[in-house]
């Protein structure tokens, strides 16, 4: 082993606070990755950003591999915590159904680099997610929430449909993602600006709409 490699995974003797470190150094990787994927992210870019040397890489996280796969754990699990805010159960069917599709849409169309990680893994066929467990366990919750509104929504004849609760969070998040995920070509195809703030509100509206009537809520006059 190279004094180079040597030098770069021997730990960091730092004053600053760790925990305060780790986290400026994934908050900076986020970007890096989702800007430039796996292969084309730098490691030097992040430390740079991070303001630290490489040799904390190293010390926190064991190498890229590893730092990109926290950080996949670490975008994951801002959204489930901010989905876990909902709260199902807490108001009546229509409320929380809507509250799904409102939320899911504005997460994605505010949250960039989130999406650019997914595209950017898909590319990958996944080959890092499927190594994250924690990934897996943290989603379950979320869509045994939904299976459980879905039930209670059509129990109390609310709901016309009880749809899969896989099957309804994939519609929703197709709704909320698409038009961003393919701007600049659907957008070139059917000649819409699909990044036009106004044309997003009336898509937000749409989607709504979709979801709900599809549950058999009237949702116009």
């Amino acid at each position: 082993m190279s004094k180079v490699e040597d030098a770069l995974k021997a730990p960091s003797v730092r004053s600053r606070n760790p925990e305060r470190t780790r986290a400026e150094i994934l908050s900076e990787a986020v970007h890096e990755f989702a800007e430039h994927g796996f292969h084309g992210a730098r490691v030097e870019r992040i430390t740079k950003a991070a303001k630290c040397n490489a040799r904390m890489i190293y010390h926190y996280f064991g190498g890229k591999e590893q730092l990109y796969l926290a950080v996949l754990d670490s975008v994951y699990a801002q959204i489930r915590n901010r989905e876990a805010q909902l709260r199902f159960g807490t108001a009546d069917p229509i409320t929380e159904a809507r509250r799904l599709v409102e939320f899911t849409y504005d997460y994605f169309a505010e949250n960039g680099d989130f999406l650019k990680m997914i595209r950017n893994e898909n590319l990958l066929q996944g080959k890092y997610i499927k190594r994250s467990q924690m990934i897996r366990d943290m989603s379950q919750p979320f869509i045994a929430a939904i299976g459980e509104l879905m039930e209670r929504g059509h129990s109390a004849g609310v709901f016309s449909r009880k749809p899969d609760p896989v099957q309804l969070y994939v519609t929703v998040v197709a709704l909320s993602a698409h038009h961003l995920n393919n701007a600049a070509t659907l957008g070139t195809v059917v000649g819409q600006d699909l990044t036009d703030l106004s044309w997003q509100a009336e898509r937000r509206d749409h989607a709504v709409e979709v979801v709900l009537s599809y549950l058999g809520i009237q949702t116009r006059g």
